[in-house]
């Protein structure tokens, strides 16, 4: 089999580890060495980086920033790949594809085969997640089941490239189990452990284990937005920390306590409180949120409840947990959009009986509802915040 053919010619390469190729990658843009021309190449556990002929200097100016590199650089001339002009990921991607099929597929089922190729995917960090059925259809498993596992490989390294990552992996529907386990499949790379710094947050988890969604971002941002200071807060399903760690890092709490079952999530949650020097602040309560849940009440200025496609399971216990003279809750929700307005009258009508049931003479206001994003046709998620007090 041929290799996807591109354009390649020798250019002057400064050779770095691989951990610190990002951060020597970005010392070259901002001192006007980086040649942009080309693409960088790994070598072994090194990549090479490609830079202008102007590179006298270029050790000095590394030194400056990071002393303990200088002796594991050097710079060589080496045959490097010619970026393809003014192409989009999408488009980079639909191209060194249709270059690895000329090997497999005729030209009328290469046709076919392109159609299928996925226009969106998730980037987490230098993983990208493609869709549940991207390279899955009927055609995609008559040209991958022919192939040596070098070949589809190859292919998963052409996509990788295309989109600027390390990793590849493709999105699974999450388990339908109590934990909502993520079921990502790896194609490239061996371990699903992603680092994301969002919005002033760092958030770290195993893509393969648990769920995150960057969908969310909008209402992450908003919660973390909220002044919360001198509050005792629960978020009842907090998962990697979503929504516990913007209201820890960002909302200034002064304490959370955070419900979760699954010990990845927890595991996850932990190492982020740790990065956002936070875990003083932070009470992880594990195993179900209906038996923790109700060693947490009359102690909350705030409860969050972040689970789809509902959390009416825990609205009573959750109002448990507030305080006498009450506080809030942020209620998440998955509601046909023309339904929105009547789904948060009646909200607010169950929470009242509930209210009168735990013996709480509440008064319930719905303050504000936000449209999070679209979860399904003409299916929204939103969130309504909803104040309680005497």
């Amino acid at each position: 089999m041929s290799d996807v053919k591109h354009a390649h010619s020798s250019c002057m390469a400064l050779l770095i580890p691989l951990e610190f190729s990002s951060e020597v990658k970005q010392i070259l843009i901002e001192e006007n060495l980086y040649e942009n021309k080309f693409r960088p190449r790994r070598i072994s556990e090194k990549l090479a980086l490609p830079i202008r002929e102007n590179y006298e200097n270029i050790n000095a100016e590394i030194s400056k920033i990071m002393p303990h590199l200088n002796s594991e650089i050097s710079i060589e001339e080496l045959t490097l790949e010619i970026n393809k002009p003014n192409l989009t990921p999408a488009e980079l991607m639909f191209s060194n594809i249709s270059d690895w099929l000329e090997d497999f597929a005729a030209k009328k089922d290469k046709t076919v085969l392109l159609n299928y190729i996925p226009q969106k995917w998730e980037l987490l960090g230098d993983l990208a997640l493609l869709p549940s059925n991207a390279f899955t259809q009927k055609e995609w498993n008559e040209v991958l089941s022919s192939c040596q596992d070098a070949e589809i490989n190859q292919l998963w390294k052409i996509i990788c490239d295309s989109l600027g990552v390390n990793r590849l992996g493709r999105q699974q529907e999450i388990s339908n189990d109590i934990m909502r386990t993520s079921q990502v499949e790896l194609l490239l790379g061996k371990q699903g452990w992603v680092e994301l710094l969002d919005h002033g947050v760092h958030f770290g988890f195993d893509a393969t284990k648990v769920m995150y969604s960057s969908g969310n971002v909008t209402e992450r941002h908003r919660i973390g937005d909220i002044d919360m200071k001198d509050e005792i807060v629960i978020d009842a399903f907090a998962g990697i920390g979503y929504y516990s760690l913007p209201m820890l890092v960002r909302s200034n709490v002064k304490h959370l306590h955070a419900c979760e079952i699954n010990p990845n999530s927890i595991e996850a949650l932990h190492w982020a409180a740790k990065k956002n020097n936070v875990s003083h602040k932070l009470t992880i309560h594990e195993g179900d949120n209906k038996i923790t849940l109700a060693n947490l009440r009359n102690i909350s200025d705030r409860c969050h409840l972040g689970i789809l496609p509902s959390s009416e399971s825990v609205w009573k216990p959750a109002m448990e947990c507030l305080k006498n003279e009450g506080g809030w809750l942020h209620i998440h929700m998955n509601v046909a959009e023309e339904k929105i307005p009547a789904w948060a009258e009646e909200t607010i009508s169950k929470l009242k009986i509930i209210s009168q049931d735990i013996g709480r003479d509440w008064k319930i206001e719905a303050k504000h509802i936000e449209k999070v994003k679209w979860y399904a046709p003409h299916i929204r998620h939103v969130v309504l915040d909803v104040h309680c007090h005497l």
